[in-house]
């Protein structure tokens, strides 16, 4: 009886060990699962993998409680049942041998959860890295960005006539001739948009129509607005003709060319992004 007692006291201090371990891995596991939050969508496939180790540990913890109520009920079925001692000392040995099971897995699972950590630190690492070398490529974008606008405003009408060219081919299907168009100024003497204001324009006009044209790099919705002013001031002016607009853009957004296509304007561009 005393050795069956000395081997209960001996589980309850293992089980209470084992208590202590599964509590320290729990709340390892919740660091984790923190620190997997942060990480978002770049290691999904590895949440995955911290949930199903979650849901594992969970079901463990239900199993250690179960083991600890029954070892508890163990004990004073002990003391209360003389004549099941016997029956009762294989059951303790079974649960021996559970529980040393029990504690491999637990020291496995230690072992994973490790091994995990240290895979999140180091994907952390290279998310950061990541982050930092599309801010420099973004800083990048931006500056060439600027670049490219400042040598299209420096380059004037020498780019529209290049554009014009390069897309020669594209408005003849159209009926145009590009050397036709002309670069200048109309005044809105109307007040159409702001009454006296000068704007920059390129056109060219035959008996019937009033051809208008837009030239950009990349046609914005800026450019898209610009377009409705042009409608507008020649439509007032050529009241007797029909007015026919024309973007020309090596980019275009697509948002700004399904508008223009509603607005009856033709893009003539390469690409449409």
């Amino acid at each position: 009886m005393a050795s069956l007692q000395e081997t209960v006291d001996k589980h309850t201090k293992a089980i209470e060990a084992l208590q202590e371990t599964v509590q320290k891995h729990t709340e390892a596991i919740a660091s984790l699962q923190q620190e997997v939050k942060r990480q978002g969508e770049a290691i999904a496939s590895l949440q995955e993998t911290v949930d199903k180790h979650t849901k594992a540990i969970e079901a463990l913890q239900e199993t250690v409680q179960k083991h600890t109520e029954a070892i508890a009920s163990l004990q004073q079925e002990v003391k209360r049942q003389g004549e099941a001692i016997k029956s009762l000392t294989e059951t303790v040995n079974k649960h021996t041998e559970a529980i040393i099971s029990l504690q491999q897995e637990v020291k496995r699972q230690g072992e994973a959860i490790a091994s995990l950590q240290e895979a999140i630190q180091k994907r952390g690492e290279a998310i950061e890295r990541l982050q930092k070398a599309v801010i420099k490529l973004t800083r990048r974008v931006d500056r060439l960005g600027i670049e490219l606008g400042g040598f299209t405003n420096r380059a004037g009408k020498g780019i529209e006539k290049a554009m014009l060219h390069l897309y020669k081919k594209s408005l003849e299907l159209h009926g145009i001739d590009p050397k036709k168009v002309v670069h200048g100024t109309m005044v809105d003497d109307e007040g159409i948009i702001d009454k006296g204001k000068e704007f920059e324009v390129d056109f060219y006009e035959t008996n019937d129509h009033v051809y208008v044209f837009e030239i950009k790099n990349f046609a914005d919705k800026g450019t898209y607005d610009q377009v409705i002013i042009r409608k507008k001031l020649f439509s007032a002016k050529y009241k007797g003709k029909e007015v026919k607009v024309f973007v020309v853009a090596n980019f275009v957004d697509k948002k700004v060319w399904r508008k223009l296509k509603q607005e009856g304007v033709e893009v003539i561009a390469s690409h449409i992004v």
